[in-house]
């Protein structure tokens, strides 16, 4: 079981293209700082991210910043550039005057539910990964991506969105490889042998009767023994692991499918219906029949405010 891969399916991190424009100095783009998860990668030429209350940082042809969501901030050819909001600079297309020049690549993600949340918490809202920093293979992806984004062949906008996807797998590996503190728990315990069996075995199988004396056992470690080594590496108890697990397996349910409460108790590992609505209205303030409905009014306004997230 791919843990990372399982962590970015639930969260619903897929990417998807909304700008690729070229610039010629002096240019500056300007972004609200709304938008959950956010990557760009400059094509061709330097410039400067300058964030709303801190510090501006340059950035060198093929680095890499994912942003979260926090203040406004601008990426420009200089400090102090002006700026157009990155929706008018949309609607004015590329820039094709004469002069030194870059592509902005700025490309969106779809993060949703507690693990896309808990993704999130895990990065500051500038995570900054150079091109000298990245893996080979990451530099390849990015080459690609810049070769993809200048070109205008059949399939462009698929190869492109997964492009992204596959950036954002390397990104967060090398984010989380510089700075082991700042990973998720789980992502720490997969360096620990016998954590990792755990992690694994527990998100390819949610629904299994994981006791403390099985997952010791899958461990190969006493329950002592155990217990207080996942508890370190992972932040949590391995009950209160499998329960975030089983919480947000039963998210995905119910707001993508018309599974019956009682089904999604069962497809997350709870014996009744009772004993989950008791876990997920203590995880959420709500019963499961409620929380969906009021997750579901709340997801249509959105899409109707921001057709395009």
């Amino acid at each position: 079981m791919d843990v990372l891969s399982d962590q970015l399916a639930r969260a619903r991190a897929r990417g998807a293209v909304f700008s690729t424009l070229r610039r010629t100095a002096p240019w500056g783009l300007e972004f609200s700082g709304r938008r959950p998860l956010t990557a760009h990668i400059l094509f061709d030429g330097p410039g400067w991210l300058s964030p709303a209350r801190a510090e501006p940082f340059p950035l060198a042809a093929g680095d890499l910043v994912l942003a979260t969501a926090g203040d406004p901030y601008r990426l420009v050819s200089e400090v102090g550039a002006p700026a157009e909001t990155i929706g008018d600079a949309r609607r004015r297309g590329s820039d094709d005057s004469q002069g030194p020049a870059v592509r902005v690549l700025c490309g969106s993600y779809v993060v949703e539910g507690s693990v896309g949340r808990s993704l999130l918490t895990a990065l500051p809202q500038f995570t900054r990964i150079p091109s000298a920093a990245q893996h080979p293979l990451h530099r390849d992806a990015i080459a690609l991506l810049a070769a993809e984004a200048g070109g205008s062949g059949a399939g462009q906008q698929v190869l492109l969105d997964r492009l992204l996807d596959l950036n954002l797998v390397y990104a967060l590996r090398a984010r989380w490889q510089q700075d082991e503190g700042r990973a998720p728990g789980w992502y720490r315990a997969l360096a620990h042998p016998g954590l990792a069996r755990v992690i694994e075995a527990v998100h390819r199988r949610p629904a299994d009767r994981w006791t403390l004396e099985a997952m010791a056992q899958t461990a190969a470690m006493s329950r002592a023994a155990f217990a207080a080594a996942f508890k370190t590496v992972v932040g949590r108890s391995p009950g209160a692991y499998l329960t975030d697990l089983r919480m947000g397996l039963a998210e995905d349910a119910l707001l993508r499918t018309d599974a019956t409460v009682s089904t999604v108790a069962t497809s997350v590992g709870y014996t009744n219906e009772f004993a989950f609505a008791t876990a997920f209205r203590r995880a959420h303030g709500l019963a499961p029949g409620r929380w969906r409905a009021e997750q579901r009014t709340a997801a249509a306004g959105d899409r109707a405010q921001d057709p395009t997230a």
